[in-house]
């Protein structure tokens, strides 16, 4: 993979990039099924269903990200501890590195899910092109 201003991009050698050069062929019920299958998962990852309507309510899976930015307040009160070690420096070092460090773990987690739910919408929106097309072509 190589950088591009806004992320990174496919080298064009990758298997399946170009359909016509690699035989790539379409399923649009298996993209359905595909798509339908990680948003059923999605919920555990990201803690509620990214598509519902504010009003339902997911209970969060043990890991997800909501559940890991709730274990700050535990992780908090471990560093104050830490931070009033007598004679021991490190310990405010080392709280300050453990929360910062959960910090940062919950920042990239969201960033991961949120790329996740625009997978799944990619793929989800090209199964319903793929069957438009197939309709269209009298398939």
């Amino acid at each position: 993979m190589a950088p591009t201003d806004n992320g990174w991009h496919l080298e064009q050698s990758w298997p399946g990039l170009v359909a016509d050069r690699d035989g790539v062929e379409y399923a649009p019920a298996e993209l359905v099924k595909v798509a339908s299958a990680l948003w059923a998962k999605f919920p555990e990852l990201y803690g509620s269903d990214p598509n519902a309507r504010p009003t339902t309510a997911t209970r969060p899976g043990q890991g997800s990200q909501p559940d890991v930015e709730g274990q700050g307040a535990s992780l908090q009160v471990f560093a104050d501890h830490l931070e009033h070690v007598k004679r021991w420096d490190g310990g405010k070092s080392f709280a300050a590195a453990l929360m910062q460090g959960h910090k940062e773990l919950t920042t990239v987690y969201e960033q991961v899910n949120e790329k996740l739910r625009i997978a799944f919408a990619l793929i989800d929106a090209g199964a319903g092109n793929y069957k438009r097309a197939d309709a269209a072509n009298g398939g």
